[in-house]
């Protein structure tokens, strides 16, 4: 028996040729034509069926075609042949209704289907035309999950991404450039891209556009072109900016992947600051080390001439109070030198500590007039001071008031011409001392005035000019002003005309009882004492000898540690005066092996160094030192320690 549409179809067209194209056709579409009786029963299933549902054609022909669905796709089958026998109308199904098919190993697929009813006498037939859509679905899910990730990567990217049309009206506008630039999504769309971008780049939009509609040619920018970007607020800030372009059918459309670059510029202008500062404190240092090397030679140079001249006879005996008084001065300034640097290294690593007390500043303008009056003599000035006649009080460390106010004094010197005067005014303003120091030199260039207290910073100086200066005494004011909780500043109407420094200290209300001072006086000689001098460099040894004696002590010297510790044993002294670097055995180890002496315990231990930081201070304490002096001794500072009876 024919198979009923074959049946119809010979109906249709008799002849046999027509029924063979059709019977062609049927066997060689892609799509399985399953035709069904009214009562659901399969009549007919084509090649493509076969292949679809793995079956073949005649496990199927003449049972149900409910066994070619899943749930709930029975229940459905069901109700539909139920209401076309209750009703006598069929419901067609047109083409593109998804539905699930069920295979003959018992997995399901996604297939489009499409029903038609057709009759053959009194008999009722409908034909299912399927199409196996697994690999679209798989393509359609696969193209959504790709959708999806490339989404979520627009979504979440660090950087822009705007496209915009061949107009330039934007059509997308990710989260990171709605950070960027501070509009919302909705405040962007459809209009043009020229709203996020300042002048000139309007006119540059513009000419790209008009570039593309006329020659249908884009001009590609790619990554890493900076431009200028506008935020909402009205803002522009530097960004990285790379367009691409793409087709939708014959659409063009442009990405723009913008890069907010605010930051790394910062960060590169920034790093190019610290270069120059870098190049600059190099700079500053090797003029420093010319400098120093100037500012060395020049009192070692009379110092060495002054030793050449005690060495010959003929120098009268009156001619040489005036070498010793070359000598002493010259050697003033060598420590002065080494004293500022020091004072410096401790300010920068914060190791200075301030000695705060009330203060009339006053007395330390007193102090550093006296300090600084050689070097106003020298140059031939004078210091015109007007200082109030009432107490100035202030909280702070006399000692460091007094250095600030003589570096100020000094320098005014050193850059003043001769006889021009210096003038200090002291003055009470709101609550604050006011001390300026005005002299009337070479001036300050306006460009020297914001970096005049920085550190090695040094004014006009040439070959020629004899007063030298290290570029650390305004540093050293400032900082010693600034640890006083107060403020320094410059003032010059230019080069030739002068300088002005003003000093603001907050001053304390004074007490109605005047404090006692501490007070200290060095009386006589002492007693005559045993001293033992140490020291690896025999002319600093016998030399130390030399003035101890002049002091009228007795004094060996020896000059290695080891040899110390042999001579104290035989010797006995009462006064050790030790150097610190010591081959083999330095000083620390040896004043320590000395403490351990029992029958030296009140023997005195003078330290001697050319160390002297708090924490080489420190250091001398801790080793059982008495007393810590830097290397040169002051005559006078040593001649009172040996003034002083026995052990503190």
């Amino acid at each position: 028996m024919r198979p009923p549409l074959l049946r119809v179809l010979q109906f249709l067209r008799p002849r046999s040729d027509a029924e063979e194209r059709m019977r062609s056709v049927v066997d060689h579409v892609v799509d399985g034509i399953i035709t069904i009786d009214d009562k659901g029963i399969v009549t007919t299933f084509n090649p493509a069926a076969e292949r679809i549902f793995g079956y073949k054609a005649e496990e199927v022909v003449g049972r149900n075609v409910k066994m070619l669905m899943p749930e709930p796709y029975q229940s459905q089958h069901d109700a539909y042949i139920g209401n076309y026998l209750g009703t006598g109308r069929a419901k067609i199904i047109g083409i593109g209704r998804e539905v699930f098919g069920r295979r003959k190993d018992g997995s399901e697929f996604s297939m489009e289907l499409a029903i038609s009813e057709f009759h053959h006498g009194e008999d009722r037939y409908f034909t299912g035309i399927v199409r196996d859509i697994t690999e679209r679905k798989e393509a359609e899910r696969e193209r959504r999950q790709a959708e999806e990730r490339m989404r979520s990567v627009v979504n979440h990217v660090i950087d822009g991404i705007i496209t915009i049309d061949d107009h330039g009206l934007i059509e997308s506008f990710n989260p990171a450039a709605e950070r960027i630039f501070g509009y919302q999504r909705s405040e962007v769309l459809g209009r043009n891209v020229k709203m996020l971008m300042p002048e000139p780049y309007h006119s540059e939009h513009d000419a790209y556009i008009s570039n593309y509609l006329t020659t249908a040619h884009a001009k590609i920018i790619g990554i890493g072109r900076e431009v200028t970007g506008k935020r909402k607020d009205g803002s522009t800030f530097p960004m990285e900016l790379a367009v691409s372009a793409f087709h939708i059918g014959q659409r063009l459309y442009f990405t723009g992947i913008v890069r907010d670059i605010t930051e790394r510029k910062r960060l590169q202008d920034e790093l190019q600051r610290r270069v120059n500062d870098l190049a600059e404190a190099d700079r500053q240092k090797d003029e420093f080390l010319a400098m120093l090397s100037h500012e060395l030679r020049n009192p070692l140079a009379p110092i060495r001439n002054a030793f050449m001249l005690l060495q010959r006879e003929s120098v009268a005996a009156e001619a040489r109070p005036q070498v010793y008084g070359m000598i002493e001065r010259q050697l003033g300034q060598l420590v002065r030198l080494v004293d500022d640097l020091l004072d410096v290294s401790r300010i920068i690593r914060g190791k200075i500590e301030l000695r705060r007390e009330e203060t009339d500043l006053r007395q330390a303008v007193h102090h550093a007039i006296e300090t600084a009056q050689p070097t106003v003599e020298a140059n031939g000035q004078v210091v015109n001071v007007s200082l109030p006649a009432n107490p100035v009080m202030v909280q702070g460390d006399p000692v460091r008031l007094a250095q600030a106010v003589s570096n100020l004094l000094t320098n005014a010197a050193k850059y003043s011409k001769t006889p021009t005067p210096i003038e200090l005014l002291l003055r009470v303003e709101d609550g604050y001392a006011v001390l300026t120091v005005k002299d009337h030199g070479i001036g300050i260039p306006a460009d020297m005035l914001t970096r005049v207290f920085d550190l090695f910073v040094q004014g006009e100086h040439s070959i020629a000019r004899t007063q030298g200066g290290l570029g650390i005494g305004l540093t050293l004011v400032k900082r010693l002003v600034e640890l006083h909780e107060g403020l320094v500043s410059a003032s010059s109407e230019g080069a030739g005309k002068g300088a002005t420094f003003t000093i603001r200290l907050p001053t304390v209300v004074a007490e109605a009882a005047d404090q006692p001072s501490s007070q200290y006086t060095v009386e006589g000689s002492g007693p005559v004492l045993k001293v033992l001098v140490v020291d690896d460099n025999v002319d600093a040894a016998e030399s130390i000898a030399m003035l101890l004696r002049l002091f009228g002590h007795q004094v060996r010297c020896v000059y290695d540690g080891r040899a110390a510790l042999d001579a104290v044993r035989d010797y006995k002294p009462e006064v050790v005066v030790l150097d610190i670097g010591l081959p083999e055995i330095d000083g620390y180890e040896v004043a320590r092996r000395i403490r351990k002496m029992d029958d030296l315990q009140d023997t005195r231990l003078v330290a001697v160094t050319g160390y002297g930081q708090e924490q080489d201070r420190q250091r001398s304490l801790e080793a059982g030192f008495d007393q810590h002096f830097t290397k040169p001794i002051n005559s006078e500072a040593l001649q009172a320690f040996f003034a002083k009876p026995g052990r503190d």
